[in-house]
Order: C-alpha cells, then sequence, then structure tokens
C-alpha cells in the first residue's frame, strides 16, 4: 500500500523564521504578515508590497481595491502563486507558500485557487466550446467529471450554450464560462482580477450577483481585486491597497435594499451608505489615513501633528505652530 500523501499544509508547516511553532488563525484562509516584494527594473528598486499586512477569513467574499500601482495584483499574483514574495508570512489555506518548490506550487495552483482573468482570452481556448474548456482543467488536475463540468455551467446560468465556442459567446457570457472554469477543479479560493472590467454596468451587476450566490451556496472564498471603486458597494468587506500597503477597509452593516444593477446607478460617483469604513492598524503600528480626510483637517503628507487621548479616544489635530518652524 502506498504511503499517504501528505497534505501541501503539512509539507509545509514547520520553523518559521520568527519564532517556533507558529501557525496562522484557524479561521483565515489568507494570512498575509508584514509582506514584502521587491522588483528590479535596471539600476532601479521598486517596493510593490511595503510590509502588507492583510488576513481574509474562510468564505468571505471580499474586493480589494485600489489605483494602478497600488501593489493590488502584485498581491493577488502571490496569492495565487504567480508571484512570489520577497519577505514576509503569507499562508493559504494552512499552507506556507514560501516554502512551496514548484511541483508543489503546481498542485497548489491546481488544487487550491481558481483563477479569473479580465481577458477572457485569458480564460479559455477559443477552439473549445464551454464544456469542453471546464472538462480541459479537470483533465489537468488527473480527474475529468463530466457531471460536475455540467452542473458548474449550470450553476453560472449556461444551460443552453455548453456547447457554444468563445467568438459565439457575449461578453457577459464568457466571464461565466470563465468562473466555471475556475471553480472546476473544486478550489475553495476563488480569485477574480478586474473580472467587470471589459462589461457594461447591466452585466456588471449579473457577474456581482452570479459571485454572491456562489460564495453563499457552495461557500467558496472569492476575492475580487479591481480599481472600481462603485464595486464596493455590492461585496460585504471591501479592503483598500495605497503604496503596497493597505489602507482602509470597509464593512457592510447595513443590508442593501436594491438590485446590484440599482445599487450601481443610484450610487454612481457617492456613498451608497450600506458601509462603515474603518481605519487600518498594521503590525507595525502604520495607520493609513485617507488625503481627503487630511485635507479637511488642513493636515498636508508628512506634517506634525498634536496627538493626545480624550478618554478612549485618539485625537489628531494641526499643530497651530508648525507654519513658524516651531512644530
Amino acid at each position: 500500500m502506498s504511503a499517504k500523501i501528505k497534505s501541501l499544509a503539512e509539507l509545509t508547516y514547520g520553523k518559521d523564521d520568527y519564532q517556533q511553532g507558529f501557525r496562522p488563525p484557524e479561521d483565515a484562509i489568507v494570512y498575509c504578515e508584514n509582506l514584502i516584494k521587491l522588483y528590479k527594473i535596471g539600476e532601479i528598486e521598486v517596493m510593490a508590497l511595503q510590509g502588507l499586512d492583510l488576513m481574509i477569513e474562510k468564505g468571505e467574499f471580499i474586493a480589494i481595491i485600489g489605483n494602478s500601482g497600488s501593489g493590488k495584483s502584485t498581491l493577488l499574483n502571490a496569492i495565487g502563486g504567480l508571484d512570489r514574495p520577497t519577505a514576509g508570512r503569507i499562508y493559504v489555506n494552512g499552507i506556507n507558500l514560501l516554502k512551496l518548490d514548484q511541483k508543489q506550487m503546481s498542485r497548489y495552483m491546481r488544487e487550491t485557487v481558481g483563477f479569473v482573468w479580465q481577458n477572457t482570452a485569458r480564460n479559455m481556448v477559443p477552439y473549445l466550446t464551454a464544456i469542453e474548456n471546464v472538462k480541459l482543467i479537470m483533465q489537468l488536475a488527473g480527474k475529468v467529471d463530466d457531471a460536475r463540468a455540467r452542473m458548474l455551467l449550470d450553476e453560472v446560468g449556461l444551460h443552453d450554450r455548453m456547447n457554444s465556442k468563445m467568438f459565439e459567446l457575449s461578453g457577459g457570457e464568457q466571464q461565466r464560462v470563465a468562473i466555471a472554469i475556475a471553480l472546476a477543479n473544486n478550489p475553495p479560493i476563488l480569485l477574480a482580477d478586474e473580472p467587470t472590467g471589459a462589461v457594461d454596468t447591466k452585466t456588471t451587476a449579473q457577474i456581482m450577483d452570479l459571485f454572491t450566490r456562489l460564495n453563499k451556496e457552495l461557500g467558496v472564498t472569492i476575492i475580487v481585486v479591481t480599481h472600481d471603486r462603485q464595486l464596493s458597494h455590492m461585496v460585504p468587506r471591501v479592503v483598500t491597497i495605497s503604496d503596497g500597503r493597505i489602507g482602509t477597509e470597509f464593512i457592510r452593516t447595513t443590508e442593501m435594499s436594491h438590485s446590484n444593477e440599482e445599487m450601481l446607478n443610484a450610487t454612481a460617483g457617492h456613498d451608497s451608505g450600506t458601509h462603515t469604513e474603518f481605519a487600518f492598524i498594521d503590525g507595525r503600528h502604520r495607520i493609513f489615513i485617507p488625503e481627503s480626510y487630511l485635507a479637511k483637517a488642513g493636515i498636508t503628507p508628512r506634517s506634525k501633528v498634536g496627538i493626545s487621548m480624550d478618554g478612549e479616544k485618539i485625537i489628531l489635530e494641526k499643530l497651530k505652530v508648525e507654519e513658524d518652524g516651531k512644530g
């Protein structure tokens, strides 16, 4: 009898760099601590992730939102196993990604994460039908399940389009096939990179509705990375990223009373009132304050500010002596 194949979590658990016996929190499916990623472009060294801390719980539906160059794609690639961080900790589903060799990383990408890309050509083989694309991913993992392939296409609303090729499908239908493909091997995590970037408002709402339903019905953790802040109204938890580290978080505190399409139309350009914003203090005691808040308080970046306590409140205020150089 062959020996039991160890899980990747078992294979990668060992002495931690900082303390012996470290394990990520049990309810965390993604755990990043002091994550650093350096790139070298010619003679210039760029720090894409600057000591980033993040925890995502099992079964969450979360959006990571940031502008171009904020580090959001670098973070997604690190979680997905497409890029290896320079330093720090990153555990996904109990697996220490920094300890995986190339063979183990390939296994991780087959078993643990599913990808949905903005570019539909990256999601599908164009000359194959929708169901053939889903089965192809299963074949690469070593087990084709025809019933599951059909079930997934049913789940994403494409029962009548299973035998259609990519050029026969609309943009929204192509993204639905991409979601079915991403779920083919039953991964616990679905990673979506700008999944609505190439579709209209109505289709965006439909895709986000589908993510919401799959999250609830299948229990899959869904992480959407986007620059589109309008999507924040449709996700229970939103994390902003800026300069390679977490900024503020928005947590849904009021249930939505409208459909996602109505919400997109009604909230264009302003707050929906469904989420509450929270500041985030990372492991180095850093806190991100949005520029709009600083501007309202008359505080410029790198200014000295007064800090005091009022009961349990921490108060930051502009120093009156700042202008004459005594601050």
